[in-house]
């Protein structure tokens, strides 16, 4: 038996893109000064934390933020970034860059509802949405729900057996939004997933293969910092 590994899971700081109301899954925009400043507020807000290891997608802007959070730990030693494929956001395909209004009422016509709402409202909302994507894409590239299940588990399940094995603790991993709400809707359906906040923290509980969510788009650690940053 292995022991028992908990996932921090981070979302990224803004980016230009998100704050242009574009679509953004593999393609890559820099951290607004906004999405920095909110990146070291939350570094500051979990610097006491001791992460045994540190992870991030292979995209600009997880990794940007992943280095911010890690400058500012004092509680850990050796930090060093792995960055993986397996942890990007969901591919778009044609929709990666366009304007979101024109992919959500794309997506609300082929669903045949009037608001994106009502989407919203679906008990498989992120499995509707990604998979209604990918259905409209002509390119056959974008990701259906299960294709980006199966690859972010499979980033999940080697981080968490391998630390697992090397005696548990505390794992930092900066993500996306969207693959985040999906991934956690896809452990525990019950879950009712409203917003997924730049750089607010999501806990996983990794044992023996399983995993179990124990906090959700926590903002606690952000405002701790932010409070902190302007006291000193």
């Amino acid at each position: 038996m292995g022991n028992k590994v908990t996932f921090y899971l981070m979302r990224h700081g803004q980016t230009i893109i998100n704050k242009a109301g574009r679509v953004q899954g593999w393609c890559d925009g820099v951290l607004t000064d906004e999405g920095i400043e909110a990146a070291k507020d939350a570094a500051v807000g979990l610097r006491d934390i001791e992460f045994k290891a540190a992870y991030s997608s292979d995209l600009h802007r997880a990794v940007k933020t992943a280095r911010i959070i890690m400058s500012e730990n004092k509680a850990s030693e050796n930090l060093k970034l792995e960055e993986m494929p397996e942890l990007r956001e969901v591919y778009c395909g044609k929709y990666e860059g366009e304007i979101e209004k024109i992919m959500f009422t794309d997506i609300m016509k082929y669903l045949n509802v009037s608001s994106f709402s009502e989407i919203r409202s679906f008990s498989d909302f992120e499995k509707s949405y990604i998979d209604s994507c990918a259905a409209l894409d002509e390119t056959g590239q974008a990701e259906d729900y299960d294709t980006l299940i199966k690859r972010v588990m499979s980033g999940l399940n080697i981080i968490g057996k391998e630390n697992s094995q090397s005696g548990g603790g505390n794992i930092l991993l900066v993500v996306h939004g969207g693959m985040l709400r999906a991934l956690l809707k896809a452990i525990n359906k019950d879950l009712c997933i409203t917003d997924m906040d730049n750089c607010c923290v999501s806990k996983l509980e990794y044992d023996n293969g399983k995993f179990k969510v124990l906090s959700i788009n926590d903002k606690s650690y952000k405002e701790r910092g932010e409070k902190l940053r302007k006291s000193n």
